[in-house]
Parts: C-alpha cells; structure tokens; sequence
C-alpha cells in the first residue's frame, strides 16, 4: 500500500512535525489505582469500566486534554508542558490511529505533537481527524526572549479514505482510475498523519467532525466544507450532487462565501453517522443527509437531504439553542436554560413507549444539563454538577456504561470507578465512539 499512497498523494512537509512516539505508553496506563484525574472507557464488548491515568491531564489545564472514540478505535490527545501527544487505542487495520502502519490486532500507539498546539479531534468509523495549531518563535531583537505567535490552523487526517474522507485526494474512485488495468484493492489508507489543504491558503479550519465516513469542516472565515461518502446527502453539496469527494468541497448554501452570508454564520457543527445539524448565530438550526427516521424535525420523514435545510423548530423563540448533537437516527438540541430536545427514532430518552416522533420533544428527566453527545443509537449528557447521564440501544458493546447491556429508554447516570468508595466525582467532558465511550473526571 505504501506504492499506492505515494501514487495519490504525498504528504505534506507539516506531516513532519507529528511522529510516532512509543515513549508515551508508559506514561499512559490502565490502573486499579485512581488518580485526582484520569480518563475513563467503557464499552467496546466490556461491562466494566476502565480507568486510564495521566498525571498532565489536570495540571495542564482541562482545555489541553481532547479526547474522541470511533468506531473500534479511541484517541486522547494531551497538549501542555512536558506531555504533548496524541495516544490511540484499539482497532488500526485502516491506520486510524496515525502511528505510521497498519495492525490486525488491537493496539496502543503515540504520537509526538511537540511544538504543536491541539485544539480539536474526531474520529470516524475508521479515519481520525486532528485539528493542531503550531507555536512560532520570533525575536524583536536579539537581547529580547522569544515570544510565540499563532500561526494558521493545520489539520490532519489519517486512517480509511475509501470515499475520501481524509479529504487528501485519494478515494476508491481515484485509485481506480490511477491504477487502471491493474488488480488492486478498493480502498485508501493513510496510516500517518497528513496535512488537509483547503483552496484558500489564509482560511484556518476551526471545527472538524467526522460521521462514519465523511468529515465536515468549519472554517474561521464562515464557510463549511464536506468530504467523503455521499450517497445519503451527507455533503449537503446540493439537489444535483451525491457522489464522493476526496477533497474539501464547498457547502454552498451555507458558506458565508456563496450563500450563507444571507442566512447566518454557522457557529457549531455536529455529525456522527449520516448527517449533520449546524447551530447559526441566530439561533436557528440546520440539517442535511439522512433524515429517513425523522431526525430532522420537521413532523414528517425525509429519505435524504441533499443541501442544508432550515428546520422551523417548535422550541419557543425564549430558549435559545446553545448546541447541537447528531446521533443515527434522531438529533439532540440543547438550550441555554439546561434542557434537551429530542427528535427522531429509538430509545429518545423519553421512555419505553416513545420511540418515534418527529417534531422535537423535551426529555423530562434532564435538567441543567451543559453538554450533549450523540452517536450511533445513543447519547450522553453531562449536567451542572458534573453529572453523566446516557440513554439509547445496547445491544453486546456495553456502550451505555452502566454495567449491563440493556436498551435504556431514559437518561440513567453512569456511575464512575471512583464513586464505588464514596469520592465524588466531576465529569468534565465525554465522546461517545459507536461502540464505546472515554470521559475526563476529576476527584476532587
């Protein structure tokens, strides 16, 4: 596979700066011990929960952690004084956890990100995404100590691009037409971190979400950008468009570049399976891709969205949206006030006897809640005192985190290792991969 890489692209000189550091496994572990912070993962066919300790995670600041789980595979990505490294677990059979090669076998890798500042992660089914910022040392003058300057955002990508996902170039189409006439795989994989160029070499990438095989963009000059999959309208490229894209593409309608300067500035994204909700400043919500379960909001089914579409949602004009979250089959919005709507198909978090509406509902149960999470048939949610609640189906992945494999059909709190022996815990952030989650807590 190295011939065929090298054939649709070549990384880029920023590639360089990230590298595999296997020196992080000792620092990183699984222990019966609990630190004051740790990172915690469940699911993935497990009942049990498992506590991973770094010593940076708190001392560093909470905004130098970031953490995301796919599909097989989990990515925490640590940025601060002496610890500055992306550590992956699971699954890398499509190189999705950036180590530079590829494994059958779960495993555990690093990546040293020195001199790189993170500030966001995604991951897919199989590809990750990792949006970094690099520190530049320039001096007034030569008796003066250097002062570090922001430089533009760099993103990378790096695992399956089968349908072009990692927006590098390379898809199953490409390759295709690149090696004709000779026998070769139908898939893409780049296995080591690679830089993401958009067309206009000024605008920096500010948000990256992955669903399962497309990512979606946000740039700090108002415009989205899509790649990957497209059959479902999940690039939101429009009614004459559902192909693949190797590359950042265009949403039109919502870019402030071309349509969307007449609409609002997007100001969050979501995706995680099939389609994509996008939070505007006005507070107004849209959608585009797989809507064929009710999701997006507007009391009637919709097989697929091909372009960005407003949805007059019912929420009185008083609760002002603060975020947004796209699980499979229904769509989670969060208002300043602490409540959650749901809307969509399966355990909404509303009960055992509501598993289907099409306009948003509030969950009744769910109060001061600050954070919302979807994903793949389930959600998560984390209140005000640092509380985890989830809900949605099972099934053998133990995805829910509370011991067992059972659907629940309301919001129920995932207690931490921690709590066994009294301590109280606080959950500060959680991600939610298709089969399993990681959360950051903190004993005080």
């Amino acid at each position: 596979m190295t011939l065929v890489r090298t054939l649709l692209h070549k990384p880029l000189a920023r590639a360089s700066l990230l590298r595999p550091a296997s020196s992080h496994r000792s620092q990183f572990h699984s222990s019966a011990s609990h630190a004051k912070a740790c990172i915690v993962k469940w699911g993935y066919g497990a009942k049990d929960m498992h506590v991973l300790e770094d010593s940076s995670i708190i001392p560093q600041g909470l905004n130098k952690t970031w953490i995301a789980a796919g599909a097989s595979h989990r990515l925490i990505a640590l940025s601060g004084e002496g610890e500055a490294g992306v550590l992956g677990e699971g699954m890398n059979h499509s190189g999705q956890l950036g180590s530079g090669v590829r494994s059958d076998e779960p495993t555990f890798s690093a990546i040293d990100t020195s001199g790189m500042e993170i500030l966001g992660l995604a991951c897919g089914r199989e590809h990750s995404m990792l949006l970094t910022r690099a520190q530049e040392e320039t001096y007034d003058d030569q008796e003066a100590p250097p002062t570090s300057i922001p430089t533009k955002t760099i993103l990378f990508g790096f695992g399956n691009s089968m349908y072009g996902q990692l927006g590098l170039g390379g898809s199953k189409d490409t390759l295709s037409k690149e090696l004709a006439g000779e026998d070769v795989p139908g898939h893409v994989f780049e296995p080591s971190p690679t830089s993401v160029q958009l067309s206009d070499p000024d605008e920096n990438v500010i948000q990256v979400q992955c669903g399962l095989d497309h990512t979606i963009l946000r740039t700090d000059q108002g415009n989205l950008y899509s790649m990957g999959w497209g059959a479902d309208g999940q690039l939101g490229l429009g009614p004459s468009s559902s192909s693949d894209r190797a590359l950042p593409t265009l949403i039109e309608r919502l870019s402030w570049k071309a349509g969307g300067k007449a609409i609002g500035r997007v100001k969050e994204i979501s995706s995680s399976t099939d389609f994509t909700l996008a939070l505007l400043d006005n507070n107004q919500v849209w959608i585009w891709g797989n809507a064929e379960y009710g999701q997006c909001m507007v009391n009637k089914k919709i097989d697929r969205i091909l372009e960005p579409m407003h949805i007059p949602h019912p929420i009185p004009q008083s609760e002002v949206i603060t975020s947004v979250a796209a699980g499979g089959t229904f769509g989670l919005l969060l208002t300043e006030s602490g409540a959650v709507y749901t809307c969509g198909y399966g355990a909404l978090g509303l009960g055992r006897e509501k598993d289907q509406i099409l306009l948003p509902e509030k969950i009744p149960s769910l109060s001061g809640i600050r954070r919302i999470v979807a994903s793949t048939d389930y959600a998560a949610a984390i209140n005000d005192k640092g509380e985890l609640y989830t809900w949605g189906t099972c099934g053998k992945s133990g995805r829910l985190g509370h011991g067992d494999f059972e659907t629940c059909f309301e919001p129920k709190r995932v207690l931490m290792p921690q709590e066994s022996n009294g301590s109280k815990v606080i959950v500060h952030d959680v991600a939610l991969g298709q089969d399993g989650g990681l959360a950051i807590v903190e004993a005080p």
